[in-house]
């Protein structure tokens, strides 16, 4: 692949640049540790006092803890047919399950009606309630004509300082936009995990600092995209074409113009299913019209990773959102963070010839 300083469609970071875009400075200095999957305070599965996840989380959420106390759910083996809803609490909570035994799944879009939505997530009001700790963001989903991208979460992440590990996660919509999994919250940690989908499958909101160590992630269409500070590490993302397409694309950051730091993608794969002819790796979310130094400048490093070899070798990126052409700086004297460039860059990358 290209070398420093690269091209302007393919820019690549020097060595001294390169170590500015390391995990502890997109994670602010949090230093996340493995999963820890303790004894279990809620048990969900068949035959067990919980049989729905979101039965768990109201009860471990809903309890007075002035410790912050971290509370474990763990799921036992099955398919479970529900949305789940994580709220702001001050209750710091750890989900898991054996690697590979849970499937969480459900179908929904963006284009879902609010009057469906309420007939499929809740019906006879029976598994939202008005006292229930996340009944707030049901009913804002419950209100809309259409659910819209935020709402069509199938695994909604509120709070701080959540673990997930050993789920897979899928919302099955191939209905346009239907995320799988959202996180608008700080500190969250995703470890052995399989979050699938075709657009929009994982969304990163807010401005939180996200890990993501050792998961697989799939869709067709901006895949992982937002505005918070993720790491990406020992990570595959898998271009899918079942919709059926033959073209996708898996980043579409929207990183704040006065952030430095957006989406680090490390030690990664990045790879396509046999009827995928074109994948782009990235392009800009910045909105319908961009505005140097207002609008979002989505940042991605993507290093010491394997590339699909139907990745275009010359020009990997697409226009952005507002439909501006991608534009990167090869200039050996560059500010990596002029907002009349794009900051999306690579290093030291390899071809993924599987």
């Amino acid at each position: 692949m290209n070398s420093y300083p690269g091209t302007e469609t393919r820019p690549i970071l020097s060595d001294s640049e390169a170590e500015q875009y390391k995990s502890i400075s997109y994670l602010n200095g949090w230093i996340p540790e493995p999963i820890r999957k303790n004894q279990p305070d809620y048990l969900v599965g068949d035959g067990e006092l919980y049989t729905s996840i979101q039965e768990a989380v109201n009860a471990a959420v809903e309890q007075e803890n002035p410790n912050y106390d971290r509370k474990y759910i763990k799921i036992l083996n099955g398919t479970y047919r529900e949305v789940v809803y994580l709220p702001s609490t001050n209750t710091p909570l750890t989900i898991y399950s054996d690697p590979g035994s849970v499937r969480i799944e459900f179908n929904q879009s963006a284009e879902t009606t609010g009057s469906e939505y309420i007939s499929l997530v809740n019906p006879n009001g029976t598994k939202f309630k008005p006292e229930d700790p996340a009944y707030s963001m049901y009913k804002k989903c419950a209100s809309k004509a259409t659910l819209g991208t935020r709402c069509s979460s199938i695994f909604w992440i509120m709070g701080d300082d959540v673990e997930i590990s050993g789920l897979t996660i899928e919302n099955v919509s191939k209905n346009g936009q239907a995320v799988a999994v959202e996180t608008n919250g700080d500190l969250i940690q995703f470890e052995e995990v399989n979050i699938l989908g075709f657009q929009d499958t994982f969304y990163l909101n807010g401005d939180g600092r996200i890990f993501v160590n050792s998961c697989r992630i799939s869709g067709d269409v901006d895949f992982v995209f937002g505005s918070a500070r993720a790491v990406f590490l020992n990570t595959a993302f898998v271009a899918r074409s079942d919709r059926p397409r033959t073209t996708a694309l898996i980043f579409a950051p929207s990183t704040a113009a006065d952030v430095k730091y957006g989406f680090l993608v490390e030690q990664c794969r990045l790879v396509a299913n046999s009827n995928i002819t074109q994948l782009q790796l990235a392009r800009a979310w910045d909105g319908k019209e961009y505005i140097p130094g207002t609008s979002a400048n989505g940042q991605l490093v993507i290093r010491d990773s394997l590339i699909s070899m139907v990745v275009n070798e010359t020009a990997p990126y697409a226009s952005a959102t507002s439909g501006r052409y991608f534009a990167g700086n090869d200039n050996p004297d560059r500010n990596l963070d002029d907002v009349k460039f794009n900051r999306f860059w690579e290093y030291q990358n390899s071809p993924d010839y599987s």
